[in-house]
């Protein structure tokens, strides 16, 4: 049987930032803070706010380290996909969230 990492597309690396998700209508479903991300996807980690399903198409905002020499040391990026896991932990929510394209590849781009 082949490991969870086997079975992965992509390799995950721990990032810890603030993350927003929000639905197609723009309500805040998660905010909290990414445990890990690859180029297909993030685990987001927040209180629970309000209830949704499984499979809703959404919009994940992170605040990332921006990696260019000039600017802030941080940069919005937002990514479309849907939920894919999503688990109650007590008062807090752990979901996985599958990016719609490779987009987030430019989030591993080497800092300096």
């Amino acid at each position: 049987m082949p490991s969870v990492q086997d079975r992965r597309g992509h390799d995950r690396t721990a990032l810890v930032c603030p993350a927003t998700v929000a639905d197609k209508a723009g309500r805040t479903l998660l905010r909290g803070r990414t445990a890990d991300i690859s180029p297909g996807g993030v685990r987001i980690v927040g209180p629970r706010r309000i209830d949704f399903a499984e499979g809703i198409a959404c919009t994940v905002q992170l605040s990332v380290p921006n990696p260019a020499s000039s600017g802030g040391p941080r940069r919005l990026v937002k990514l479309k996909g849907y939920v894919r896991r999503a688990c109650d932990m007590g008062e807090w929510k752990s979901i996985v969230v599958v990016f719609d394209n490779d987009l987030a590849k430019g989030l591993f781009l080497p800092v300096g």
